[in-house]
C-alpha cells in the first residue's frame, strides 16, 4: 500500500494530465465525432506551441517533470550519502520553473540533512541535462531546502544588454541629452617659463688669495 501511494505522489502530473487528455478525447468525440476530436487537440497543441508564452510555460512545467524523476534517479545512484540509514530518500514536495531553470524543493528525512544532498551536486547537474546545480537552504527550518538547477545564464549573451536610460534617451531623441551637457574639448596647456642656466665662466674662483676651482666642478 505505501509503494502505491509513493508511485501516485511521484507521478501525480503525468496521471492528472493523461486522465484529462483522455477524458477530453473520450467526451469530444461522443459530442463532435473522433476526427473532430483529433482536430481540436492537434489544434491546442499547435497554439500552445505557436505562442511564446504558453511554449514557455510547457517548456517549463516540462523540465520540471523530468528534474523530479531525474534527480530522483540520481539520489539513488550517486556516489555520496543521499539516504539515511533505513534507505529513505528525500521527500521531493514540488518542483518550479525560475528564471535560470527549475528549482526542487525537497524535505528531509529523520537521519539526513541538506549537506548529504550537496555533497552530491555534481552528479545532479548532468542527470538533469543542466549546466550546474545548486543548494538553496532555507535558514528558518533546516530540514526544508532546494536544488536549483541551472541551465541558462541571463547574463551570458552575445548581445549587450539593454539600458532603461537608453530607451528614455530614444523617446526623447536625444534633446534633453543635447541641452544639458557640454562637449568635452581639450585642456588648454600653458607651458611654463624655462630660466635659462647661468654660463659657467672661466675665471678661477679665488678665495682669501687661494684658487679654488680644482674643488669646484
Amino acid at each position: 500500500m505505501v509503494l502505491i501511494v509513493g508511485v501516485l505522489v511521484r507521478w501525480r502530473a503525468e496521471i492528472l494530465i493523461v486522465s484529462l487528455v483522455v477524458a477530453g478525447r473520450i467526451w469530444l468525440g461522443h459530442e463532435v465525432g473522433p476526427m473532430v476530436a483529433w482536430l481540436i487537440f492537434g489544434g491546442v497543441a499547435f497554439v500552445i506551441v505557436v505562442i511564446p508564452p504558453s511554449r514557455r510555460f510547457a517548456y517549463g512545467r516540462f523540465w520540471c517533470l523530468v528534474d523530479r524523476h531525474r534527480l530522483r534517479t540520481c539520489l539513488r545512484q550517486a556516489r555520496a550519502r543521499t539516504m539515511n540509514l533505513d534507505g529513505a530518500l528525500p521527500f521531493m514536495l514540488w518542483a518550479r520553473p525560475t528564471k535560470t531553470g527549475e528549482r526542487v524543493w525537497l524535505w528531509s528525512r529523520a537521519g539526513s540533512s541538506s549537506g548529504d544532498i550537496e555533497e552530491a551536486l555534481e552528479y545532479i547537474a548532468p542527470a538533469c541535462f543542466a549546466r550546474d546545480a545548486r543548494l538553496h537552504k532555507v535558514r528558518k527550518l533546516s530540514t526544508l531546502f532546494a536544488v536549483d538547477v541551472i541551465r541558462r545564464d541571463p547574463l551570458d549573451k552575445s548581445t549587450p544588454l539593454g539600458s532603461p536610460l537608453g530607451k528614455l534617451g530614444s523617446l526623447l531623441g536625444g534633446r534633453g541629452i543635447r541641452e544639458s551637457a557640454e562637449p568635452i574639448t581639450g585642456a588648454t596647456i600653458t607651458p611654463l617659463p624655462v630660466k635659462p642656466r647661468e654660463k659657467k665662466t672661466d675665471r678661477p674662483a679665488v678665495v682669501n688669495g687661494d684658487d679654488l676651482s680644482d674643488y669646484i666642478d
